[in-house]
């Protein structure tokens, strides 16, 4: 069955310091020093989005799934001069309805926006 990563919290601190988890992985592209964040994320990039505030969801369900096995989560990113074009699996559409889809909450105050708009800009652009 087709899931979805999605936010745990609801609240913009929870969502900020999921942003500001993924802006750590972000500046730590390429760094195989051990210890650093982007190691962490290739070595089990299912728990890392969990303890970076994400939840696996089965389409349709209301409660979190434990991550598949059999799913695989290749890390993807930009550089300078290189920028991935992400075509979704044609089975995402299926069983989806329109209803789905919510407004957006407003992003929070002053340095705060920034993080928040990473946390739910990485799961919307990576699902």
């Amino acid at each position: 069955m087709t899931g979805f990563f999605y936010l745990k919290g609801g609240t913009l601190s929870e969502q900020r310091l999921t942003g500001e988890k993924i802006m750590k992985l972000m500046r730590s592209v390429d760094d195989e020093s051990p210890g650093s964040e982007w190691m962490a994320f290739k070595a089990d990039p299912g728990s890392w989005l969990s303890a970076a505030g994400y939840e696996y969801r089965v389409l349709g369900a209301a409660t979190a799934s434990p991550f598949p096995a059999s799913l695989t989560l290749k890390p993807v990113y930009d550089t300078e001069t290189l920028m991935h074009v992400r075509v979704p699996w044609k089975g995402n559409l299926d069983g989806f309805a329109a209803n789905q889809i919510l407004d957006e909450q407003g992003y929070g105050q002053g340095d705060a926006r920034l993080p928040v708009f990473m946390a739910r800009y990485f799961m919307r652009r990576c699902r």
